[in-house]
C-alpha cells in the first residue's frame, strides 16, 4: 500500500507544480504581443510623376506627348501609429509638389494655362506588415494606405474661387528599417502615391469640371521612427 501513498502524494504536488506556475506566470496571446506606439518622420523624393496628367491640358510635340508636370524632389510627412507584433497602423500627413515642366519646343494647349507648381497635402491611414527576421535587426516591410489629398488648381490663374479641390488619396510602399535602438528605428523604401477625382472649371462659371488631374507619383522614402 505504501507505492499507493507514494504515487498520490507525487501527483498532488504536480499538481500544485502547475497550479503555481499557471498562476505566477500567465499565457496566452496579450502577454506574448509587443505593443507601442510611435511617431514618425520622412522625406519623400518623389523621383518620377508617372501617369500625371491633367486631362483638358495637352502638351505635347507633334504627335508625342509629355507630362505636364516634372519632380520636385521636395516632399515630406509624419505620421502618429500603434505596433501590435508585426502589424502596424498609422495616420499620417503628407506634403509634396510637382513642378511645371519646361520641354523645349513643347507648348501647352491651351497656352500658358498652367501653374508652376501642383501641390498635394494628404492624410492617409496606413497598414503595415512587418517581416520579422530572427535575431536580425533589420526588418523589410510593406504597407498599403488610403484617405484623401487636397490638390491645389493646375491653372496659373484660379477660376472660380477654386484654389483646390479634395479628392481621393492612396498609395502603396515596401522597404527595410534598422533597429539603431530598441526605441529607435531608420527606414528607407520606395513609395507609389496616387490621387484622382479633383476637377477644375477652365473657366469662370462653366461648371463643367473638364481640367481633371491625376497626380501619381513613384518615389523614395527615408526616415527615422521613435517608439514609446
Amino acid at each position: 500500500m505504501h507505492y499507493k501513498k507514494f504515487f498520490s502524494a507525487a501527483a498532488l504536488a504536480t499538481l500544485l507544480s502547475l497550479s503555481n506556475s499557471a498562476f505566477s506566470d500567465p499565457v496566452g496571446p496579450i502577454s506574448d504581443e509587443e505593443t507601442s506606439y510611435y511617431v514618425r518622420l520622412q522625406y519623400n523624393g518623389e523621383i518620377l510623376p508617372l501617369f500625371t496628367k491633367i486631362d483638358g491640358i495637352t502638351y505635347k510635340k507633334d504627335k508625342t506627348d509629355y507630362s505636364p508636370l516634372k519632380p520636385s524632389f521636395i516632399a515630406g510627412g509624419g505620421a502618429f501609429g500603434y505596433k501590435m507584433d508585426d502589424i502596424r497602423v498609422d495616420v499620417e500627413g503628407v506634403y509634396s509638389y510637382l513642378n511645371k515642366n519646361d520641354v523645349k519646343d513643347v507648348v501647352f494647349t491651351p497656352a500658358d494655362t498652367i501653374a508652376n507648381s501642383l501641390t498635394a497635402i494628404s492624410g492617409l491611414v496606413n497598414v503595415y506588415y512587418d517581416i520579422a527576421i530572427e535575431d536580425m535587426p533589420i526588418t523589410p516591410y510593406i504597407g498599403v494606405g488610403v484617405g484623401a489629398a487636397y490638390i491645389s488648381t493646375p491653372l496659373a490663374t484660379a477660376v472660380s474661387s477654386q484654389n483646390g479641390k479634395f479628392a481621393f488619396a492612396g498609395q502603396a510602399r515596401a522597404g527595410v528599417s534598422y533597429d539603431i535602438t530598441p526605441e529607435i528605428k531608420l527606414y528607407a523604401g520606395a513609395r507609389y502615391f496616387g490621387s484622382y477625382g479633383a476637377n477644375f472649371d477652365k473657366t469662370n462659371n462653366d461648371g463643367k469640371g473638364e481640367l481633371k488631374v491625376l497626380y501619381s507619383t513613384v518615389g523614395a522614402e527615408a526616415g527615422v521612427a521613435f517608439n514609446f
